[in-house]
């Protein structure tokens, strides 16, 4: 009996001494998921974030129908134009294919159609960002390798016939577009309504690639409102933790060059003017270990903003541009509807620019400030300025820029430091043209002021 027992009381033993083992080759604490690639980017916010189709949209949109035609801009018309937007970003777009870009057959087919809207982005979107935007069900081969950069507008036409729309995504740069079925009906978009509430337009051709492009202007814009903004100052310390991370810490350096405030580590570099609303960072070491790639440019870029919520207003993607392989996104101030501008003295205080090589972020600059939503009433704020027609705009830019050299037009505000009032900015509308890649207020009488900046 006792040794039955004893027999009983090994085995035990045994079992839970196997047991045990298993239980500590098994056992897995719940560390907290560290990513290597994970930097304090991801996990510090400032702002707010943005959904993709927020900062990249159109600007402008078409309405064409047996002849006729109105413009749809963001400040006038900004709950139609993103409908039709959002409309778009619903559909199922299917049977793409890709053919060569034919200018005048495309707008024929647009102006002869049934219905036709056209949607222009003020600069052209990267493929990779078109695909965040839309759904494509079946995207051919071809369309990935003739589509290896970016579309500049969409046009959505109704056939007759046909119930459901069409969408045509043009590419100047490949000389392409993009045709593809969608399951969007056609009554659903209200072109009678767009046709006869919004504005009458003048088009202006400019070559661009080699290919006739339209630029579009209001022919009467009317009154804009000047506008004084108070503004709220954004953390100088969380840029530094978002863009130099606490492990350099011990190796910063903080100096004063030319009244600009430097925060270094040796390697990377952080500028803030002697105001403190503006700030500059350069990141060169990836410049020189990463293949240039602007494809997917516009992604890194957005991305790069919204992984620490830095959209402290509202931003409009609007220029892109590569010199030696860096690629730099433009994103613009947007306030009513209208981008605003610098004025003529200083930095360009009222663009989110972001520079990369390949997906590697090299260089950031920005505002310190967040704009409040309401303005205020000083100085000249709530003063109306009268703009010139479209007409007189469009003689007044061809007097300024060489017609080769016209890439867009746009009514727009200039933004300027409140002299009176420290923290204040000043907004004055005014029409804008980009000549040569850069923005300036077009000179209307002798008007001289400039400004520079994508």
């Amino acid at each position: 009996m006792k040794e039955t027992i004893k027999s009983w009381t090994l085995s035990i033993l045994v079992i839970g001494s196997l047991l045990l083992t298993w239980q500590n080759w098994s056992f897995q604490p719940e560390y907290e998921n560290v990513n290597s690639s994970e930097s304090v980017q991801e996990t510090t916010e400032i702002a707010e974030t943005r959904e993709a189709g927020e900062v990249v949209r159109p600007t402008q949109g078409v309405v064409r129908s047996n002849g006729s035609s109105s413009l749809m801009t963001e400040d006038q018309a900004a709950s139609d134009l993103d409908k039709v937007y959002h409309q778009l970003g619903e559909a199922d777009i299917t049977e793409t294919s890709v053919t060569d870009l034919d200018h005048d057959e495309l707008y024929q087919n647009a102006s002869s159609a049934e219905y036709s809207v056209e949607l222009v982005f003020p600069s052209a979107v990267s493929w990779s960002m078109v695909n965040e935007l839309f759904s494509f069900e079946d995207e051919s081969n071809e369309v990935e390798e003739a589509l290896d950069g970016s579309i500049d507008r969409i046009l959505l036409t109704a056939s007759p016939g046909s119930e459901e729309l069409n969408a045509v995504f043009v590419s100047y740069d490949e000389g392409v577009v993009v045709n593809s079925n969608t399951n969007l009906d056609k009554n659903e978009i209200e072109y009678e309504q767009y046709l006869a509430e919004h504005e009458s337009m003048l088009t202006h051709d400019t070559d661009q690639e080699g290919y006739e492009k339209h630029i579009y202007l209001p022919q009467d814009p009317g009154a804009r409102t000047n506008y004084t903004y108070a503004s709220t100052d954004l953390s100088t310390n969380e840029f530094q933790q978002v863009l130099i991370a606490d492990e350099n810490a011990q190796n910063l350096q903080t100096y004063t060059s030319d009244s600009t405030e430097v925060i270094t580590d040796g390697t990377r570099e952080l500028r803030i003017n002697n105001v403190g609303d503006y700030l500059r960072y350069a990141n060169p070491t990836y410049s020189e270990q990463t293949d240039g790639n602007d494809t997917s440019s516009l992604i890194s870029s957005f991305e790069f903003v919204n992984n620490h919520a830095g959209w402290s207003d509202e931003y409009r993607y609007y220029s892109s541009s590569t010199v030696d392989g860096e690629t730099t996104d433009t994103f613009r101030m947007n306030k009513g509807g209208l981008p605003v501008f610098r004025d003529s003295n200083g930095s360009d205080f009222a663009s989110i620019q972001v520079s990369n090589v390949g997906t590697q972020t090299t260089g950031y600059s920005r505002p310190l400030f967040d704009l409040e939503n309401n303005p205020v009433r000083t100085g000249d704020a709530g003063v109306s300025t009268d703009l010139p027609t479209g007409e007189e705009t469009l003689d007044a830019v061809q007097e300024q820029c060489s017609s080769s050299l016209i890439e867009d037009i746009q009514i727009g505000y200039s933004i300027s430091r409140n002299g009176e009032n420290s923290g204040y900015y000043d907004m004055e509308p005014g029409w804008f043209v980009r000549c040569d890649g850069s923005w300036s207020p077009v000179e209307f009488g002798g008007d001289d002021n400039e400004e520079g900046g994508e």
